[in-house]
């Protein structure tokens, strides 16, 4: 009995090095075949017949000598993405960012049953998405950015229930964003930047991203206001939405936020007052600047010991600079230039942290500067008055 168990083990064994050892001649010929489609680049010229693709930098292989990660970014790539790229079949990482990759998007990778990670930023991509893009349906992480994509952002990428990262800034997308979108529940990162949306507005959906961390959408043309809704994104550490052309107040609770470390909403349409009531005590970057906000500046800032960066010239703000603010260890750089403040300066200012830009001109400030400006050890110090 313990004669045939070692037999069989040993037909086991060696069954499994002959698998791993096709696996590997079939995958390496793949390869082989992908630079040479490529028109054999410089970059990939350690890539050869009498070496494994295992031991090759650009890629990772599993247990069993098959290829699950492929990294060819900055190679200098040509051309289209030819469609034997699934022969590579338990491939479940493909980066292809920074080269000169052409054609619309590569339904080929439709046929790459595991692939979970999909990067072909930075190539030259053109024509709107596939209205069946979810047929990708394990992705976790895509970055479509930086190409020439146009059109709709299709609904169906909402039913990539598994996304964890979604990049498609900087394309020419001019059609509507998809409320659909919403229905990624496990979506930490969501970059949308740098497009010219056909004057959309943010859908409230995006307001059920409840593990969102970043939200990147700086000029994409978007109009209305900013959802209520936000105040659901519990999770949110950083919200950008400036350079565009959003109005209304903002809503109260953004400053509720208690993982929000950075708020970018300059140069909008924003009126109405600050939210007097802030508790997203780990801001260390403001920037509401360029808008139309009027009322005071909220005592409340003063409990932002993180903050660095309060940004807040060229709205229309009345009243006195809280002394608070002044006490914020932090703070480097404080701009109200152009408003309409008044009072005098708190003698404070820059005696508890080290300013590296205190511009607070075009108001309607009285007194002096402050003796103790420049009181935190600051050797260089921007003051504009």
């Amino acid at each position: 009995m313990i004669h045939t168990f070692s037999f069989v083990f040993i037909i086991v064994i060696e069954f499994l090095f002959v698998s791993s050892q096709q696996f590997l001649i079939s995958e390496r010929t793949t390869l082989l075949n992908l630079r040479q489609q490529w028109r054999n680049p410089p970059s990939l010229t350690n890539w050869n017949a009498s070496s494994s693709p295992c031991d090759w930098p650009e890629i990772i292989c599993n247990g069993n000598g098959s290829v699950t990660l492929l990294n060819l970014e900055s190679k200098g790539l040509t051309g289209a993405l030819p469609p034997f790229i699934c022969d590579l079949q338990n491939l479940e990482i493909l980066i292809l960012a920074d080269n000169y990759l052409t054609g619309e998007f590569p339904r080929v990778l439709y046929n790459c049953s595991e692939l979970i990670q999909l990067d072909i930023s930075q190539n030259d991509f053109v024509g709107p998405l596939p209205d069946d893009i979810d047929r990708l349906s394990q992705l976790e992480y895509v970055d479509l950015g930086a190409n020439n994509f146009t059109g709709d952002i299709p609904p169906a990428i909402g039913n990539l229930s598994a996304l964890m990262s979604l990049h498609l800034y900087q394309n020419l997308f001019d059609g509507l964003i998809p409320s659909e979108i919403g229905n990624l529940s496990s979506l930490l990162t969501l970059g949308l930047a740098y497009n010219k949306f056909a004057t959309p507005e943010i859908p409230p959906e995006f307001g059920k991203l409840r593990n969102l961390t970043k939200l990147w959408m700086p000029q994409t043309n978007l109009i209305g206001k900013i959802p209520e809704s936000f105040a659901n994104l519990s999770n949110l550490e950083l919200l950008d939405l400036s350079s565009n052309n959003l109005e209304g107040e903002i809503p109260s609770g953004l400053f509720l936020l208690k993982n929000l470390s950075n708020l970018y909403l300059y140069k909008n349409n924003l009126s109405g007052e600050i939210p007097s009531v802030i508790e997203s005590v780990n801001l260390s970057e403001i920037d509401i600047s360029m808008n139309k906000l009027t009322g005071s500046i909220p005592e409340d800032f003063g409990k932002l010991l993180q903050l660095e960066v309060l940004n807040l010239f060229s709205n229309q703000l009345s009243g006195s600079i809280p002394t608070t603010i002044s006490r914020i260890p932090a703070l480097k750089i404080f701009r109200v230039f152009r408003n309409n403040l008044g009072g005098e300066l708190p003698s404070e200012i820059g005696l508890h942290s080290k300013l590296e830009a205190f511009e607070v001109s075009e108001n309607k400030l009285t007194g002096k500067l402050p003796e103790n400006l420049c009181g935190g050890g600051t050797d260089r110090i921007k003051i504009q008055k």
